[in-house]
C-alpha cells in the first residue's frame, strides 16, 4: 500500500483559546462539503485512559500490554505505551490510511494543539480569554497561516502581516480556506 500524503494544519492558542469549540465547528462545516477529515488531538499531561476501568481492554493494559485495540464493527481505538512523547509528525507517519479497510482516507487532518511542530498554524486569540488579553502574535516555529480571534490589536498584527482572519461564529469562510490552501493545494500537486 503506498504512503498517502494528507496535509496537516495545527490550530494553537493558549488554554482556554476555543482551539477544540472551533475545531468541532470546522468539522461540522468541512464534513457538510464532502471533504473527510481526522484529528490529532494534543493531552500535554502524561496519562489519560480512553476506556472504562475494569472493562476487559483496560485490564489488558493493566497486566501489562504495550498494545492494546478495541475493535467493534464499526470503530477502532487503540493505545500504545510509549517510552518518550511523539512529535506530532511521528504521529502522523504512523497514521494508516486504507479505503479498503475505512472506506475513505482524510483529505486533512486537523491538529489541537502542537505548538512547536512546524506545521502549517491557525492561531487562536479569544478575548474572553485573561491568557490572550496582551498577548501579541506569535509563530513559536510554526508556520503560520492564518488567525482566529474577535481582538481587534490582533487582527490588526495580523492583517499587516498579509495573514488573513477569521472569527469564531464562522466557520465556514475558514473551512472554505483551508480546503482552498491545503485540499485543493494537494489535489492540484498530485495531479
Amino acid at each position: 500500500m503506498a504512503q498517502v500524503s494528507i496535509p496537516a494544519v495545527a490550530f494553537i492558542g493558549k488554554q482556554n483559546s476555543g482551539k477544540t469549540t472551533l475545531l468541532e465547528k470546522l468539522i461540522v462545516a468541512l464534513s457538510s462539503q464532502g471533504i473527510r477529515v481526522a484529528t490529532i488531538k494534543h493531552h500535554s499531561h502524561a496519562g489519560f485512559e480512553f476506556d472504562i476501568e475494569g472493562k476487559d481492554s483496560w485490564r489488558h493494559r493493566q497486566a501489562g500490554s504495550i498494545h492494546t485495540v478495541i475493535a467493534a464493527p464499526d470503530q477502532m481505538a487503540s493505545v500504545r505505551r510509549l517510552k518518550r512523547e511523539l512529535s506530532v509528525q511521528e504521529i502522523i507517519d504512523t497514521l494508516t490510511f486504507d479505503s479498503t479497510v475505512v472506506g475513505d482516507i482524510p483529505q486533512i487532518i486537523l491538529v489541537e494543539g502542537y505548538r512547536f511542530s512546524g506545521l502549517p498554524t491557525i492561531e487562536l486569540f479569544r478575548s474572553a480569554n485573561p491568557k490572550d488579553a496582551k498577548r501579541d502574535l506569535e509563530t513559536e516555529s510554526n508556520e503560520l497561516r492564518a488567525v482566529v480571534t474577535d481582538i481587534a490589536r490582533v487582527a490588526t498584527q495580523a492583517q499587516a502581516q498579509g495573514l488573513p482572519v477569521f472569527t469564531f461564529d464562522a466557520p465556514d469562510p475558514l473551512a472554505r480556506f483551508l480546503i482552498k490552501t491545503f485540499i485543493e493545494r494537494e489535489e492540484r500537486d498530485l495531479m
